[in-house]
């Protein structure tokens, strides 16, 4: 009976109108890891309204792992040191703020910090987060003995065979069963890690993680190349989640540089993924308060019109191809296609290498680590020797990679050697227009050279476009003969494109246009509207290249609002307003 109720709630995709776009907002884990405080945290919430990202539509302010405390009661319950007023008193501040208040879970048997988790308290916790007005539940995936990574008191545990996966959605299920009960609409958002969440995404949640956490350049890269194949199932009932976003401010544990952070910016915005800023906020550099509060870019991850973003043109390595259905019984099939790609070998340590004696090759028995395991007593043995290096007895028992219990990746496929290429994305908006995004991951500068036909424009490839850049405005590419010249930086260099057909281009009145807030700090060590630096990352052209325009008080100038303007030494505050269509 259990499991006829089982598929019959299985079968209904969750239709609450709560996520008919990516959900955006704010995550605390990127910067605050496992040392949330209370104060810091208001001190954050009140520096993403006060610099105009609640206007633009990041509402969602989520503590993540370590918000509870290190034991539990009939519930979950704060850590009275981290929140000394109260998990349920920080989150009605949230509200009066008008942000919407998420926390934090997980289906395993603690959480990744190990904290205590809901697993087998579901309902009690679900009545919680309901009475504490919670919006949002991140369910995260650590320590399930069923389908998680192995635990020495945990017979059988360290696999996540077609049964574990099965298990697994039946973990998430209870929370979401739960949550539902409470009468409170609220976000259920999974950190599961695995591409095969993507077919029961939509049946358990809101939005699900497709893959490992993304910490660095070379995990953008990855995650691009997981969500390439996801589109079938990715939508206005729910959506693939890559991760959260990865600023370049100082002060967070992870970052990127500046290019990078908006290179990803711009490819979750196209996507379109949830916008989770993991940055910094409380040093937020003016570089990443533009790309974040990018109006064009955000409209264009929130257009109704929820058609996912394709790859159209790529020149990277091979990358192994998904193949997923689902039984009857709920369970998740997930099957890997090599697709060309080489075998991934073992795990050396730091590195990969074929085989385990490849591994040492060239540098003797110190570099046999990781999976593989040196015969006889180290120091002994000939260093030139590398048949002494072995594979180790527990390396040999190593799921097959589509039982793989730990977060989707494929190392030796996201190292940089591996992702010297680039690639340009596009998806179609509601209003006619093509949006299009270019990265280029390799580690020199490129050119790409796109034929208008790879872009299947609707108005065809022979009437020419107009084409607006996102982020630079009047620097847009040139189409020569029916071809985009993509002139592209190392290391992140992208471009974010609007293109519309020419004839339907119509200037639009002053009137037509909208207006949103940016705060901003600048030093302005001369005229700052011909030479002034933007902290020292760029000038104040570029508040105006991203469309940005000095507020006025007279319809001269700049507003200061504190400081000096014009000439003078020192730090300025200015606020900037956009002009928006």
């Amino acid at each position: 009976m259990l499991r006829l109720e089982f598929l019959f709630t299985l079968a209904q995709a969750l239709d609450d109108a709560l996520v008919k776009a990516p959900p955006m907002g704010y995550n605390s884990w990127n910067h605050f890891g496992c040392t949330l405080n209370q104060e810091e945290l208001s001190k954050t919430a009140a520096s993403l309204k006060d610099l105009g990202f609640l206007e633009l539509g990041y509402r969602y302010f989520v503590l993540d792992d370590c918000w509870m405390a290190k034991t539990r009661g009939v519930t979950l319950e704060a850590d009275s040191n981290a929140f000394p007023s109260g998990i349920k008193d920080f989150g009605q501040k949230l509200h009066e703020m008008n942000f919407l208040f998420g926390i934090y879970t997980c289906r395993g048997v603690s959480t990744c910090e190990g904290r205590p988790s809901s697993r087998d308290h579901e309902e009690a916790d679900a009545k919680a987060f309901a009475e504490w007005e919670v919006d949002f539940v991140k369910n995260d995936a650590c320590w399930d003995p069923d389908c998680g990574p192995e635990q020495p008191t945990v017979p059988g545990s360290g696999i996540c065979d077609i049964e574990g996966r099965r298990k697994a959605v039946l973990r998430y299920q209870r929370m979401k069963d739960a949550m539902n009960r409470t009468g409170r609409p609220m976000v259920h958002s999974l950190a599961g890690w695995q591409p095969w969440f993507a077919v029961v995404g939509s049946q358990l949640a809101h939005m699900w993680r497709v893959g490992a956490d993304v910490k660095d350049w070379d995990g953008v890269y990855e995650a691009t190349r997981i969500m390439e194949q996801l589109r079938e199932y990715h939508g206005a009932q729910g959506w693939n989640d890559p991760d959260m976003l990865l600023g370049s401010s100082r002060g967070a544990t992870l970052k990127l540089t500046p290019l990078q952070s908006r290179a990803q910016f711009s490819l979750w915005a196209l996507m379109p993924a949830p916008l989770m800023l993991g940055a910094n906020v409380l040093e937020l550099s003016p570089y990443d308060a533009l790309t974040y509060s990018n109006l064009e870019a955000i409209e264009i991850n929130q257009d109704p019109l929820v058609t996912p973003a394709e790859v159209v043109y790529h020149n990277c390595p091979p990358y192994p191809r998904f193949v997923m259905g689902q039984r009857a019984d709920g369970a998740p099939e997930f099957e890997l296609h090599t697709n060309g790609v080489q075998d991934p070998g073992v795990v050396c340590g730091a590195h990969t290498a074929p085989n385990c004696p490849a591994c040492c090759q060239g540098h003797g028995e110190g570099w046999c680590h990781g999976e593989c395991e040196w015969l006889g007593e180290r120091g002994n043995g000939n260093p030139d020797d590398d048949q002494n290096c072995v594979l180790s007895e527990k390396a040999k028992k190593k799921p097959a990679a589509e039982n793989n219990p730990n977060p989707w990746q494929r190392k030796d496929l996201k190292e940089s050697s591996m992702h010297q290429c680039q690639q340009v994305w596009v998806r179609r908006l509601t209003n006619g227009q093509v949006a299009l995004v270019a990265v280029n991951f390799a580690s020199k500068a490129a050119t790409v050279d796109l034929p208008l036909s790879q872009l299947r424009l609707p108005w065809g490839d022979e009437t020419p476009s107009i084409l607006w850049d996102v982020w630079h405005v009047a620097k847009a590419p040139e189409q020569v003969h029916g071809h985009l010249k993509l002139a592209l930086e190392a290391d992140g260099g992208h471009y974010m494109l609007k293109l519309e057909q020419k004839s339907t281009q119509e200037d639009l009145p002053a009137k037509d246009f909208k207006e949103v807030s940016l705060r901003a700090s600048l030093q302005m060590p001369s005229d700052p509207l011909v030479n002034g630096s933007v902290q020292g990352t760029g000038t104040m052209t570029e508040f105006v290249m991203g469309g940005f325009l000095p507020i006025t008080n007279d319809g001269t100038g700049p507003m200061v609002i504190d400081g000096c303007f014009g000439g003078c030494l020192g730090q300025v505050v200015v606020e900037f307003r956009r002009r928006k269509r």
